[in-house]
């Protein structure tokens, strides 16, 4: 058996070839860094993962057809995506990322929040 995961490979002529690829979408990662500051567009490396239901990032993953809305559980609002709160452009995610660092703006309260 010769495994192949988009980057290391075994062949030969005497093995089967598996190609391993993710599968549908299941979840997001996020990667956000913290602190930010209300009114400030976010600072350093902020991003979104689309991912399978193992943790392959869905490298196909389309905003445009599937709309990704932010929240956060602090009283304010999100602003500087392609959709306002969301990311609905087709463009918003590259092979399953989304980096919204200059892009995404929360104006509201001070404090700690998800």
């Amino acid at each position: 058996v010769a495994v192949n995961d988009g980057s290391l490979a075994a062949t030969g002529s005497d093995r089967l070839s598996i190609t391993v690829g993710s599968s549908s979408l299941s979840k997001f990662a996020l990667n956000f860094n913290s602190p930010q500051s209300s009114g400030v567009a976010f600072t350093g490396t902020n991003t979104i993962t689309a991912q399978d239901a193992y943790g392959n990032t869905v490298t196909s993953f389309d905003a445009s057809s599937n709309h990704v809305t932010i929240s956060a559980n602090l009283t304010g609002s999100i602003t500087g995506l392609s959709g306002t709160n969301k990311l609905s452009g087709a463009g918003d995610f590259v092979s399953g990322v989304a980096n919204v660092t200059s892009a995404l703006l929360f104006t509201g309260n001070v404090g700690n929040g998800t």
